[in-house]
């Protein structure tokens, strides 16, 4: 494209050489007029040739630029190779290229200077030619070495040559000599073809050499012929009849070969003959049909001249076939004969079909056709039947897929496969798959019922249609066998429990045997063996099922799987997109307890899953089709579980043992060569000791010291003990056990008796009771430790009822923006801030209602009486307004002044003496703890240091992702996806949206100091009446990003100025549901965030510029409120605050006092921003959406435009110390 610019004279344009023109002062306005035309002329003429002549997601770039040069540097920006990743890439592929098989000289010259005219423009400019012309000769000959490392080796002796030659070659010279020697090969291999062809007989290959052709003379001669290969540096043949070099041409071989048949060739242009292999030649006869065009996908494509004894595999091949009739042990007349069609088009009929016996192969539905000249094996035929053939270089291999069995094996001729052996069942594996299941699949669906129990169904016509088959089950022998009865027998201590756990731990055995289920999955197959099990005959209730005693009817059987067969499981629409799959490859581990579905392993997310929608491989083991193998051990139980780690090994100390004697009687009836010991198994690697030989005087009884795991099937139920101390009770009885909760309810009773909290009367006639009860709580500190525990009264205050027990409700809490408003000005100005903390502080609140209570468990208190409350007691309605005013009354007798913009701020402006007074005055009001420096406040953690303060909340995002289970180490880089739009009816309704609305709810929180999940939260929090799975898979998306973030957090500087500005920004309609627009702000007060908001709009704005005058309006508005809120903080604002919009028409409808038909129905919000413009609190400045920082709470954006807005708005990361 540079040369056919610059061919058109137009290259100054692209350059930027030739600008605009400008209109001169004394210029006529017509020739300014002309030269205008031209140059915007041949600057879009520009534009068109690169918009013509791109791909369209090139040309779709350049659609929005007027200017040629723009356009242009923009191209060579972004797909310039002189970066360093590109450059490393053009460098790796250039070193990895490899000359094909057959691919022309050309051909792969061009794929070298395709990658060497991209690292050409990254080459450095150069200061002289000499210096240039230098480099250029260096870089042409390391070409030039790389070009022949990567050649063919049929071009080895040119190769060598061009190596040897001085000087150098260059690259062009190279070139021409490898172009002339490819013409010369492709002549002279097409000939020999030809030749061999020509004088090779049908017959050849079975026959034996003349004897003078391979007489000791003969061979002799060729030893001493002058001739030498060039190509494997060999004497007695030349390159052109090379066997190595040209293995097409079968050509000459030499020495000792008197052991091996061989057959004389000799070709028409040389005198000596050629000696071959007889394996060598069929792969000459095979290869040369087949390039010779004589082959062709039909049904006989390996058809050669001759008749073997061999068999071939072929994949065209539509029947086992053979043309000898000795072969078939028996067989029968084909009423339908098939016509078989060959390559070369000619047909064979097929005179009769039967099986095949023979030393070596043993197969069935063989079709018997004369005309056939080899006896063929049908690819196709045998993978119908369900067996895995295996093919590779040394040869193949025919498996049953089942069982891992070797059937047949072949060996590989040229490109041919020769069958040695093969043995084939009478029934193939796709037997396991036919519509009427078998004995042996009921019985292993049945949890390897016995025959007779799977009889006594099949009988019944409880299991449907049954194709009958004998069979052993190995499992059921392996881990069912019994020991022999003694004939002086003792029963057992409590022989029908013992009988019933035996009977299900021999089925449980069975199936893992069976299924090759690891061992730690014993749990699972507990409950599918209990699950059978109840679904059996038993014969002692009258061969009636548990199932059917319990419910009265009989039990469906239709449901039942093969335990550990493989199966796919139908994904949820937010586990996948539209180009992945749509089900996962999982192992069936057993049924669903209280939901009607299939517990199948998934072995990529390391859970269970619980699915109605599942398909079955049941003639398929999962171990089979997977990486899961039996090498399991139990430390893959937490990848299983991840959100539950197993508990440590030292948690669980063995236990001592403990040994009774017992006096051993004259007539034994165990035998000690028949006893085993039960080793410990905290593995199932761990091996087995051996029993000991030697008999023990006596036999002593000991308690098992093995390691106890936690049953797989009780992965909701955290019952580890070394959790046991984080536990929360949730009832008084539950904590009234733990001398821990024991003191703190003590605490908390002694506290509400010092404030006198109640008093205990007697209830007066027509006075309702509130009731009470107990809250416990681990109060953490920051890093996760325990701080302390907490026990809480609470009353039951949703059971007041308005104007007889509760008036006014309402009281203030403090704005967070506030609280970094205060954070910014204290990093500025470099203040300390401390913390205390009011006891039990709404115990200080007098009640001025009539409150009666009933009094709380563990008080000691006359019966028949009740509290009437005095304090403001945690849970009553009116609790934290009576606090307030307690609070607020308080701290203005010590002299401090309630902000006037925020009700929650308490102001006063005094020294240090002063602020050690006031501190000790509100210990006396008070019962305070002084908490010392500011570092943990409302779930946010304020780190402070030399540069500011940081302000993250590491830890409540931490336990947000342990409630949501997301413990893997999946993160993403963007909390929601690029253009990602959602609708209220997108995806299926969440059946329980419990889940959702806590994780909304908890991120509009975490939001207070994570500015950049704000859009994200703003866009999921709009669906929690009813969430549907894309709406959680857009909160999952949300912690995937926070968990790649979790320390990001707001920065406080301490060299921040104390100067106000703030950032207006709109989405105009780009809610697809009801196309309103989103607002979005924020202000930074010098480079500290304090303020932001991403908002939907409350009505449709019906232009870009209206939209973004409503999000001004609201800006304006938070603003004025910030202004006020700083002067009473004592900063300044006497100057106008900066408002940045990137929208020019809202700016000047600020500026323009003229009001037509685009602005009335704005005309409030008008109003409001053009008077504080005129009074000179805002100012109005145009910016473009680059800098716009308030567009990350208006839309979604790629990841490189989000992590410049992010570093911009000095969110940054802050690991703990």
């Amino acid at each position: 494209m540079r040369s056919f610019i610059k061919g058109r004279k137009l290259w100054f344009y692209v350059t930027g050489e030739m600008k605009k023109p400008v209109k001169g002062s004394s210029e006529d306005e017509n020739a300014f007029r002309i030269r205008l035309i031209e140059w915007d002329s041949n600057n879009h003429q520009i534009l068109t040739w690169l918009r013509n002549t791109s791909i369209p997601s090139i040309s779709n770039l350049l659609g929005n630029f007027d200017d040629a040069r723009t356009a242009w540097d923009m191209l060579a920006k972004r797909y310039s190779s002189s970066h360093g990743t590109r450059e490393y890439q053009l460098s790796i592929e250039q070193y990895q290229i490899r000359q094909d098989p057959g691919q022309s000289i050309n051909d792969f010259f061009a794929r070298f200077q395709f990658i060497w005219d991209q690292l050409d423009l990254s080459d450095p400019p150069w200061d002289t030619p000499n210096d240039a012309m230098k480099y250029a000769t260096r870089r042409d000959q390391m070409r030039l070495y790389q070009f022949l490392m990567a050649l063919h080796d049929d071009y080895e002796p040119v190769r060598g040559q061009l190596l040897h030659q001085l000087p150098t070659p260059s690259l062009d010279a190279a070139l021409n000599d490898l172009v002339r020697e490819e013409t010369r090969l492709q002549t002279l291999q097409a000939q020999n073809k030809l030749n061999v062809l020509a004088t090779t007989s049908p017959l050849a290959p079975l026959q034996q050499s003349d004897s003078d052709q391979s007489s000791p003379n003969t061979r002799r001669s060729d030893r001493k012929s002058n001739k030498f290969c060039r190509y494997c540096k060999k004497h007695g043949h030349t390159i052109e009849t090379c066997f190595r070099r040209n293995r097409s041409t079968a050509a000459v071989t030499h020495g000792d070969t008197d052991q091996t048949p061989t057959a004389a060739v000799a070709p028409a242009h040389s005198g000596s003959a050629i000696t071959l292999t007889t394996d060598q030649l069929e792969d000459i006869i095979a290869q040369a049909l087949v390039r010779a065009g004589n082959a062709s996908s039909s049904s006989a494509l390996s058809v050669l001249p001759g008749k073997f004894s061999s068999w071939l595999l072929d994949s065209a091949c539509c029947n086992h076939m053979t043309p000898y009739p000795s072969f078939f042990s028996h067989t029968s007349s084909a009423c339908h004969a098939p016509t078989i069609h060959t390559a070369n088009g000619s047909t064979m009929l097929v005179r009769s079909i039967g099986t095949v016996s023979t030393s070596k192969l043993s197969i069935s539905d063989v079709f018997h056709v004369p005309k056939l000249s080899y006896n063929l094996l049908s690819v196709g035929q045998l993978a119908e039947l369900g067996y895995r053939i295996i093919l590779d270089y040394f040869g193949c291999i025919v498996q049953d897929p089942r069982t891992g069995q070797e059937l047949g094996t072949g060996r590989r001729i040229g490109r041919l496969f020769e069958i040695s052996s093969l043995r084939l069942p009478a029934t193939g594996v796709s037997a396991a798959t036919s519509s009427s299941p078998s004995l042996s699949l009921w019985h292993s669906r049945l949890g390897h019922a016995s025959s007779s129990r799977v009889q006594q169904l099949v009988s019944r016509g409880l299991l449907g249609p049954v194709s009958k088959d004998n069979f052993d089950c190995v499992s059921c022998q392996l881990g069912k066998q019994p020991a022999l009865p003694f004939q002086n027998s003792t029963s057992q201590q409590n022989g029908r429990a013992e009988r019933k756990l035996r009977h299900i731990l021999d089925t449980v055995r069975a199936l893992l045997l069976s299924s090759k289920v690891p061992v730690p999955f014993w749990g699972e197959a507990v409950l599918t063996a209990a699950h059978a099990i109840n679904r059996i005959p038993s014969p002692t209730i009258s061969n009636q099922t548990p199932y059917e005693r319990l419910f009265g009817s009989p039990p469906h059987y239709q449901h039942l799987r093969s335990f550990g067969s493989a199966c796919f499981v139908l994904l949820q629409p937010h586990e996948h997109n539209k180009l992945e799959p749509r089900s996962r490859l999982c192992c069936f581990l057993g049924y669903g307890e209280t939901q009607k579905g299939y517990r199948c392993y998934d072995p990529i997310a390391h859970r269970l899953r619980i699915s109605r929608h599942v398909v079955f491989w049941e003639h398929r083991l999962f171990t089979e089709v997977s990486q899961f193998r039996p090498s399991f051990s139990l430390s893959s139980l937490s990848d299983l579980f991840p959100e539950v780690s197993p508990p440590s090994l030292e948690s669980f100390p063995p236990s001592p043992e403990v040994s009774t004697s017992i006096p051993q009687t004259e007539s034994s009836d165990h035998s000690s060569g028949s006893s085993s010991q039960e080793t410990p198994h905290s593995s199932p690697e761990s091996p087995a000791p051996a029993p000991s030989e030697d008999p023990a005087p006596a036999t002593t009884l000991r308690r098992s010291s093995r390691v106890t795991t936690l049953p797989s099937h009780l992965r909701d139920f955290h019952c580890y003990t070394a959790l046991a101390t984080l536990h929360e009770p949730h009832s008084y009885r539950e904590a009234s056990s733990n001398p821990l909760w024991q003191a703190a309810m003590a605490e908390e009773l002694d506290a509400l008796s010092r404030t006198r909290t109640w008093d205990l009367v007697d209830l007066p006639p027509e006075k309702s009771v509130v009731g009470c009860k107990w809250v416990f709580k681990i109060k953490t500190r920051s890093d996760g430790s325990i701080e302390r525990y907490k026990a809480r009264l609470v009353a039951k205050g949703f059971t007041q009822e308005y104007g007889i027990d509760y008036e006014e409700t309402f009281a203030p809490v403090a704005r967070l923006s506030s609280v970094r408003t205060l954070l910014a000005v204290a990093a500025s100005r470099q203040w300390k801030l401390f913390q205390m903390d009011v006891k039990n502080a709404f115990l200080n609140g007098d009640l001025s209602e009539e409150v009666y209570m009933q009094p709380p468990p563990g008080l000691s208190h006359p019966p028949d009486k009740v509290c009437r409350l005095r304090r403001a007691l945690y849970g009553l309605k009116q609790a934290p307004r009576a606090w307030f005013a307690k609070f607020s009354s308080t701290v203005s007798r010590l002299g401090f002044s309630i902000s006037s913009y925020d009700s929650a701020l308490f102001l006063r402006r005094t020294g240090k003496v002063g602020f050690k007074n006031s501190r000790l005055s509100s210990s006396q009001n008070f019962e305070m703890k002084d908490l010392g420096h500011l570092s943990y406040f409302l779930g946010l953690e304020i780190t402070s240091s030399d540069d500011g303060f940081y302000l993250t909340q590491a830890k409540y995002t931490s336990d947000l992702l342990s409630r949501a289970g997301l413990t893997d180490h999946k993160i993403l880089d963007t909390p929601i996806e690029f253009n990602a739009r959602l609708t209220p009816s997108s995806g299926e309704l969440l059946p329980d949206p419990t889940l959702y609305r806590q994780l909304v709810g908890s991120l509009v929180y975490l939001t207070v100091t994570r500015p950049d999940i704000s859009y994200a939260v703003h866009q999921v929090s709009q669906f929690m009446s009813a969430p549907r799975s894309t709406h959680y898979a857009a909160v999952l998306r949300i912690l995937r990003y926070l968990k790649g973030t979790l320390f990001h957090g707001l920065h406080f500087s301490a060299q921040s100025p104390l100067t106000l500005r703030a950032y207006s920004d709109a989405d105009w309609a780009g809610d697809p549901t009801d196309r309103r627009s989103t607002t979005g702000y924020c202000f930074l007060l010098g480079s500290s965030l304090i303020s932001w908001r991403s908002k939907k709009q409350s009505v449709v704005a019906r232009s870009s510029t209206e939209a973004e005058y409503r999000a001004l309006a609201d800006t304006t508005s938070e603003l004025l409120w910030l202004r006020w809120l700083l002067q009473d903080l004592g900063v300044s604002t006497s100057s106008a605050t900066p408002i940045y919009c990137d929208n020019r028409s809202a700016i000047q409808i600020a500026r323009n006092d003229v009001f037509h038909e685009r602005t009335k129905h704005i005309e409030i919000d008008c109003h409001l921003v053009r008077h504080h413009l005129l009074q000179g609190s805002l100012q109005l400045i145009s910016v473009s959406s680059h800098d716009q920082l308030a567009d990350i709470f208006t839309k979604s954006h790629p990841t490189g435009r989000f992590r410049d807005l992010v570093s911009k708005l000095q969110l940054v990361s802050h690991p703990p110390p």
